[in-house]
C-alpha cells in the first residue's frame, strides 16, 4: 500500500502521485454496496478521527471539489475498496507506481535502471529509456497509451498526424500514429475511422455569417482536442 506520504495534498507546481477522483467510479461503487451518503460521510469521519459531511462527499460525486489525497485513502476505506477503483486513469508515471503501490527503488529495479535514473525520469515525466528498458516499464508500471506518449514527449506529433488524418485520408495515418501510440493498429483504425466521420459532419458548405463562424469554432474546438478525442474512442470497445 502507498505510504502516508503518497498521499498528501501537493503544493503547486508538484505533481499528484493520484489522479483525480472519478466521480461516476465513486457513486458506482457506493451504490453497488447499497450505501447512502450519510453512511459513508460517517465512516469517512471514523477513519479521519473528526467529522465528514455528507455534502463534501456530494461535492465529490458531482465533481465540484476534489478531495485530497488522504482523503481518497479515506473513502476508499469507507467504500472498502482500493483508491485505484475511485480514481481516473493515471496520466504519469508516478501515477502509475502509487496506484500500484511500489517504491521509486523497486520500480527501478524492474525497468532495470539506477534509481537515480528512475526517479529523474518519473520527476520529469519524461521517459527516454531504451527498448528493453521500455518494455520493462510496460510490464512493470503498465500505462495507459495516453500516459506513456506523454511521457515520452509525443503528444505533439501525435497531434499533427491526427489533425493531418481527420481533414484528409484517415488509413494513410494509421501506421504512423501506431508508431506513436502503444495500441493494435486495428484499434487506431476503429478510432480514426470515427475521428475522420465526426469531423466531417462539421460542414461548413453554403454557411456565411455567424453560422460559418459558429462552425469553424467547433473544428477548431475538435481539433485543439484532438488527441483527447483518440483516447476517449479507444477506451471505449468495439461494438
Amino acid at each position: 500500500m502507498p505510504s502516508q506520504d503518497d498521499l498528501h495534498s501537493p503544493s503547486a507546481g508538484e505533481m499528484s502521485p493520484y489522479p483525480p477522483l472519478d466521480p461516476r467510479r465513486a457513486v458506482g461503487v457506493r451504490e453497488r454496496l447499497g450505501l447512502t451518503p450519510g453512511q459513508v460521510a460517517w465512516a469517512v469521519s471514523a477513519f479521519q478521527g473528526h467529522p465528514f459531511h455528507p455534502d463534501t462527499l456530494l461535492a465529490w460525486e458531482q465533481g465540484t471539489e476534489v478531495p485530497t489525497g488522504h482523503q481518497i485513502k479515506a473513502l476508499a476505506a469507507a467504500l472498502w475498496c482500493s483508491p485505484g477503483e475511485l480514481l481516473g486513469e493515471p496520466a504519469t508515471l508516478l501515477q502509475c507506481r502509487t496506484l500500484l503501490g511500489l517504491t521509486v527503488e523497486q520500480a527501478a529495479v524492474g525497468v532495470g535502471m539506477t534509481r537515480d535514473r528512475y526517479a529523474e525520469a518519473e520527476r520529469r515525466n519524461r521517459w527516454r529509456g531504451s527498448g528493453r528498458q521500455t518494455q520493462a516499464l510496460f510490464e512493470v508500471l503498465r500505462p495507459p497509451p495516453a500516459c506513456f506518449v506523454t511521457a515520452c514527449g509525443r503528444t505533439g506529433q501525435l497531434r499533427v498526424l491526427l489533425r493531418e488524418a481527420v481533414t484528409g485520408w484517415w488509413p494513410n495515418y494509421v501506421g504512423p500514429v501506431a508508431k506513436i501510440a502503444p495500441v493494435e493498429p486495428a484499434e487506431i483504425h476503429r478510432a480514426l475511422e470515427q475521428l475522420h466521420r465526426e469531423y466531417q459532419r462539421i460542414d461548413n458548405h453554403g454557411r456565411t455569417g455567424s453560422a460559418a463562424e459558429t462552425v469553424e469554432r467547433e473544428a477548431l474546438a475538435f481539433l485543439d482536442r484532438i488527441d483527447e478525442q483518440l483516447w476517449q474512442r479507444l477506451r471505449v470497445p468495439a461494438a
